[in-house]
């Protein structure tokens, strides 16, 4: 598809290429990634012993473990360079641009890291783990198409809000696509307050965002007669508030009240805020529609295991957010190989963990006919019912 050539042109690093070229240490990067290598040492036997799939890439053997470090620690200062290559990435093969609305999903995640020497850890919120130290990780991904991609990621101290970075990662996607290309963003509510709303509604942008705080969710539900609630299952139930005034915002706002049981037997109570009219989506309707966004989290959550992003890879800040560039990109490079080369196959709905951990390994061979790359794959794998068709070669 002429990927390479693209990275070749992007990325130019101060830094020497004696026995391997920038472009090599990124093959490597991005073939370590895609194999879910958990550390960078495990090059040394997941890709090192293999020369004969290092020549397909045009190199005699893989690099050492040491020189891939010291590649992500030359990011320091240089990290546009990694920006540049995504989001050109993102304009040359993006499946976004077969959408005319481009709908979005942010949220952000802890990354915990163990040890005072990693650079600008700081403590933070993270779930589960108070008082532990780590970064912030932001991502801005598509939702409801053909499949999700990753349009933005900042790294932050752990002791960032999880709001910082929500509108550079909806202005970031829109350099990509075109602010008047972004249809519907859905968020959490660490996002969800008056002056967040009251901008996306000034923009003309649509968006199913939870509401800030507990306490007016509360005090909304207070004002709900029996007749107003819809069930949804046994456990969770929504009444459509209609337009309400909220704080430090200066318009009227849609506003889905939710009330959940939760596993201890109390209720708990959130609302949703959106664009949708009434007659175009229900209270129920919407709340299914905010509530997709868990795929987000399921995104995260294969991000950090899948592709094996933590624990992270470098004592250097620059270093470890260079690599969460490339595991964003290799992310985006399994949406477009599931898209172009196994879409008609029975491998075509494998998820993430599935393409690491098992598709990968899958001994393939690889050449080229009539200009087109083919993979041949062993016909007896229980994974190999069809065979992917090629992938033209651009």
């Amino acid at each position: 598809m002429g990927l390479f050539k693209v990275i070749e042109n992007v990325i130019h690093l101060p830094m020497k290429e004696v026995h391997y070229t920038h472009l090599d240490k990124i093959k490597t990067l991005l073939a370590m990634i895609a194999l879910g290598c958990k550390h960078i040492h495990d090059l040394n036997h997941r890709l090192r012993p293999y020369p004969i799939m290092a020549q397909c890439l045009g190199m005699e053997k893989f690099p050492e473990q040491s020189q891939i470090s010291r590649f992500l620690h030359s990011f320091a200062g240089q990290l546009f360079q990694l920006d540049d290559l995504f989001e050109t990435l993102l304009r040359t093969y993006g499946l976004w641009q077969q959408q005319e609305k481009v709908n979005l999903d942010f949220d952000c995640t802890g990354l915990v890291v163990y040890g005072d020497t990693f650079e600008l850890c700081r403590k933070g919120y993270f779930a589960r783990r108070p008082g532990s130290k780590g970064y912030q990780l932001s991502l801005t991904s598509t939702f409801g198409y053909v499949a999700r991609e990753i349009l933005s990621l900042h790294l932050d101290p752990g002791n960032s809000h999880p709001n910082a970075r929500f509108w550079n990662g909806i202005y970031q996607a829109a350099e990509i696509c075109g602010l008047d290309r972004i249809g519907v963003i859905r968020a959490d509510a660490a996002q969800g307050s008056g002056p967040n709303i009251q901008e996306l509604s000034e923009l003309g942008l649509g968006f199913a965002i939870k509401g800030y705080s507990v306490l007016t969710a509360r005090n909304f539900a207070r004002q709900v007669v029996h007749e107003q609630w819809d069930n949804i299952d046994l456990f969770t139930r929504v009444a459509d508030l209609g337009l309400q005034k909220i704080h430090k915002c200066r318009y009227p706002v849609r506003t889905i009240l939710v009330e959940t049981l939760n596993a201890r037997g109390r209720t708990d109570y959130f609302n949703v805020f959106t664009h949708f009219q009434p007659e175009f989506m229900s209270g129920p309707d919407v709340f299914h529609y905010y509530n997709g966004r868990q795929t987000i989290e399921a995104l995260i959550k294969g991000e950090k295991h899948n592709l094996q992003i933590t624990p992270m890879k470098t004592r250097s800040f620059a270093g470890n957010y260079a690599f969460l560039y490339f595991a964003a990109i290799v992310f985006n490079l399994l949406a477009w190989f599931k898209h172009y080369i196994l879409k008609g196959t029975d491998l075509e709905h494998l998820g993430l963990n599935d393409m690491t951990s098992k598709l990968m390994q899958i001994p393939a061979h690889f050449q080229y006919n009539n200009n087109q790359i083919e993979l041949a794959f062993p016909s007896q794998h229980p994974l190999i019912k069809q065979r992917p068709r090629p992938l033209v070669a651009g």
